[in-house]
């Protein structure tokens, strides 16, 4: 089977499954780049791929039309989506060849999302020219069978999928033992301090456990504009003792970073299209304490079984999870083995290309696989309320 991805360039959270997939089909793959990797990335840790499968389509009008041919000749193509991957679309489905398109949430500002050139584009060509042609759509996030449902697009036709960054072989239990030493419970965040990240709620989560006597540290890895803002903050309600400011480090240190802390604290609202760092996190044993609206967080987590999924925004919900985490040492660790367990054994790169390409193989052949969780399982409107989440309190 021969397999093209058409996406915009390779990173971290794609290589490992590209890497297989090469793998898989003894050479017979292709991961098509339709632009550079832009200056903001390699300046955030983004490093570039040099891979035999790798044709950057943006190099030369001779690579443009190979990566052309590629879309058309291949068994299967996958696409990262948006207006610039629509050619592509257009020459493939014209011969009604198996395509899946991958999305975040589209609608993450409603109308404004909904209007936009780009949804209006990828809409107007789903229900005019591809409505009935064997187009697939791979969400990227708990929320975007949502988003397409309330367009009318992709009914039936969609299937969970994920950004999959490799995942450490490691002995979980070990990781816990060697944090038995921590003579306080110990938290992460990593995020860029934006506005919708909401650096400020491990702030308020401090002052909540400070006041209630608890013996805690939090470290907040990144930088942004709101930084120098919640540093003031942390001054001004005396927390320099419990809230630090690590500032940024390469992706490989923030994993080791993340392998010394109990838990994992990640406050995004409905922007946060998915959340590569949430894999991360649990891939390092961290027990995760994650914000409802997250993309990946419908998929990833469970509330009370991997993890705690509290009400976004909400520093009551996440001062009660993350209280009943603290009193709880043995369910801590349950939660945080299981964490683990969830992205290496079912969410991790190796086991998505191999269900992919029997996922894609049993369409070509004219049998749909249906699996009941993980990768490629059907993905419906989901639908988590406030009121689903107990405080706690």
């Amino acid at each position: 089977m021969r397999i093209v991805i058409v996406s915009n360039f390779v990173n971290h959270y794609y290589a490992p499954l590209a890497d297989e997939l090469y793998r898989l089909t003894d050479g017979h793959f292709w991961f098509v780049e339709v632009e550079p990797l832009p200056e903001s990335f390699k300046k955030g840790g983004f490093s570039i791929y040099d891979r035999p499968y790798i044709l950057r389509a943006w190099e030369s009008a001779e690579a443009q039309q190979k990566a052309y041919q590629l879309a058309v000749d291949a068994d299967v193509m996958y696409t990262g989506g948006g207006k610039f991957v629509v050619d592509y679309e257009k020459r493939r489905l014209k011969y009604n060849k198996l395509t899946l398109e991958c999305a975040e949430r589209i609608l993450k500002r409603g109308l404004l999302n909904a209007i936009s050139p780009t949804n209006l584009l990828t809409q107007f060509y789903y229900h005019t020219s591809f409505y009935k042609k064997p187009l697939y759509k791979l969400c990227i996030s708990g929320y975007t069978a949502n988003d397409m449902y309330l367009q009318h697009a992709y009914k039936d036709k969609c299937y969970k999928w994920a950004y999959f960054p490799a995942i450490p072989e490691l002995d979980p239990k070990q990781v816990l033992a060697q944090r038995k030493g921590h003579q306080r419970g110990r938290m992460i965040w990593c995020a860029r301090f934006l506005k919708w990240k909401h650096p400020e709620l491990p702030v308020l989560l401090a002052e909540k456990l400070r006041d209630a006597g608890y013996d805690f540290e939090i470290n907040m890895i990144g930088s942004g504009e709101l930084h120098d803002d919640i540093a003031r903050m942390i001054e001004r309600k005396n927390l320099q003792n419990y809230v630090h400011l690590l500032g940024n480090f390469p992706n490989a240190e923030v994993t080791k970073i993340m392998a010394d802390h109990d838990i994992f604290l990640f406050t995004s609202d409905r922007h946060e299209g998915w959340g590569v760092v949430l894999n991360e996190a649990m891939g390092q044993v961290c027990c995760p304490v994650a914000s409802h609206l997250i993309g990946a967080v419908p998929f990833l987590l469970k509330d009370g079984e991997n993890g705690m999924v509290f009400a976004s925004g909400n520093v009551d919900s996440l001062y009660g999870k993350v209280r009943n985490i603290l009193e709880h040492p043995d369910m801590m660790r349950e939660l945080s083995l299981a964490a683990y367990r969830t992205v290496h054994d079912t969410w991790n790169p190796i086991a998505a290309a191999h269900r992919f390409y029997e996922f894609c193989e049993g369409i070509l052949q004219g049998n749909v696989p249906v699996y009941s969780d993980g990768p490629l399982s059907k993905a419906t409107p989901h639908h988590t309320h406030v009121k689903d989440l107990p405080v706690c309190l």
